[in-house]
């Protein structure tokens, strides 16, 4: 652009430092020249030069933006000062050269950004202690605003963390963490612009993935907790039993509940225990394998009279850890050599009870005698075994109104049950010792009051 002023037009010039906002406009007004003389003739020409020139063009004496809406100031781009140089020539010769020096001015037009190497997933151990640095969040912001980190205290997790120094992006743990309850961790965090109007804000949402820490002891299984606070899972001790018979030897026992079997109460470690029988071990008679837990009887039990049962305490440890353990009771029975089942002496029972407001009556035979269901055992020489156990099959709708007695006697619950109508029951006979069990079918008639025998 040339401009033609009278002679000394070039004097009056002067370095200029002016202001202009990020964003501006096309045409935005930056400064006037202050040469002496306005615009004329045409013997006076002024150029603007310089790095960063083309941000400006020349209206007369007056310096106005130059951009477009694909060419827009940004200060976190451009930089915050722009420089060009304006030089005033007469009849082509230099006459005078001038610094301009245009200051960006920031504005809130960016926010904040989380540094994702700051909020990736992490990993974090159970064991990890309370008030412990779990990790720093680091956000950015272009316009260089002043950060605060809030955490979402809706977020589901939110009770597990705390930010003490709001400025530092630091994340403590606010709570101790149990791998056996929960195993991840969500976390919402909030970096927020706190010196602007516009309180721009960002959030990133943090995995933390608990990791099983060696921090529970061996468990017989099924654990029984004692209490229900997960939080501290203590197993009740644990008493498997098994029984043996009378000569028998260089067996495996099969207990109840079983096998024997302690697990690492750590989950996600699953540590391997060694078995070990502390006592009861009878000088050889019960041998454990330390790796399976499988107790094997070596030598027999010849009198069950004189040695009923066998009572031996078994350990579980850790195999990296021995200070870990746990021990479980072990109970062996010893009872006589089981050959023969019980038997009842016929398959199916019949009797009869009369309808009454009396609340309980015996079953009858319809020979007018007491009904009596019974066992016998071929194991004992009188055909008694005492430790039969008798009871009605709950599956059967009518067992509910009647009721049978350890000798063997029926009972009927007289006033609940209707005249004319048949009742069919099953009767279980149960060996105590062996597990032997007989059935056999009841029909019961109830006959109206003052029915004939």
């Amino acid at each position: 652009m040339c401009l033609f002023l009278a002679a000394n037009d070039c004097d009056g010039g002067h370095d200029l430092l002016a202001k202009v906002k990020e964003n501006s406009l096309m045409g935005t007004f930056i400064a006037t020249l202050s040469f002496t003389a306005h615009p004329s003739a045409n013997h006076m020409r002024l150029k603007l030069s310089g790095k960063d020139a083309d941000w400006f063009y020349l209206e007369g004496r007056t310096i106005r933006l130059n951009s477009t809406l694909t060419k827009i100031i940004d200060r976190e781009i451009h930089g915050s000062l722009l420089t060009a140089t304006v030089r005033c020539y007469e009849h082509k010769v230099l006459q005078a050269e001038h610094r301009i020096m245009v200051e960006v001015l920031n504005e809130n037009d960016n926010k904040p950004e989380f540094l994702q190497s700051s909020v990736h997933p992490l990993l974090l151990s159970e064991l990890t202690a309370v008030n412990s640095v779990v990790f720093t969040a680091q956000a950015t912001d272009a316009d260089r605003d002043t950060l605060t980190y809030v955490i979402d205290e809706t977020s589901p997790d939110a009770r597990y963390f705390r930010v003490d120094l709001p400025n530092s992006g630091k994340v403590i743990l606010n709570k101790p963490l149990d791998y056996e309850i929960k195993t991840q961790l969500r976390l919402i965090l909030y970096a927020v612009e706190t010196n602007t109007d516009e309180h721009y804000n960002t959030t990133a949402t943090i995995i933390i993935n608990v990791t099983d820490g060696d921090d529970q002891y061996p468990q017989f299984q099924p654990c029984t907790l004692l209490s229900a606070n997960h939080n501290n899972r203590i197993c009740a001790n644990s008493l498997y039993t098994a029984n043996i018979t009378e000569n028998e030897q260089d067996i495996v026992l099969d207990f109840f509940p079983g096998p024997i079997q302690a697990v690492d109460g750590d989950e996600g470690l699953r540590t391997p225990v060694k078995y070990t029988i502390l006592s009861g071990a009878d000088n050889g008679r019960f041998v454990i394998d330390s790796n399976s837990g499988e107790v094997r009887l070596t030598r027999r039990v010849e009198n069950r009279l004189l040695i009923p049962t066998l009572r031996l305490r078994v350990m579980a440890a850790q195999t990296d850890d021995p200070l870990k353990y746990a021990i479980a009771t072990v109970l062996v029975r010893v009872l006589a050599e089981n050959r023969f089942p019980p038997q009842f002496n016929r398959s199916t029972y019949q009797g009869f009870v009369s309808a009454s407001t009396s609340p309980a009556s015996l079953i009858m035979t319809y020979g007018n005698k007491l009904l009596i269901l019974e066992a016998t055992d071929q194991d004992f020489t009188d055909g008694f075994n005492p430790r039969m156990q008798y009871s009605l099959n709950s599956q059967h709708n009518s067992s509910r109104l009647f009721y049978i007695t350890q000798e063997g006697l029926l009972i009927a619950k007289t006033s609940w049950l209707h005249p004319g109508h048949k009742y069919f029951l099953e009767v279980l006979a149960t060996d105590l010792e062996s597990g032997d069990i007989v059935k056999a079918l009841l029909h019961v008639e109830a006959l109206q009051k003052g029915h004939p025998d």
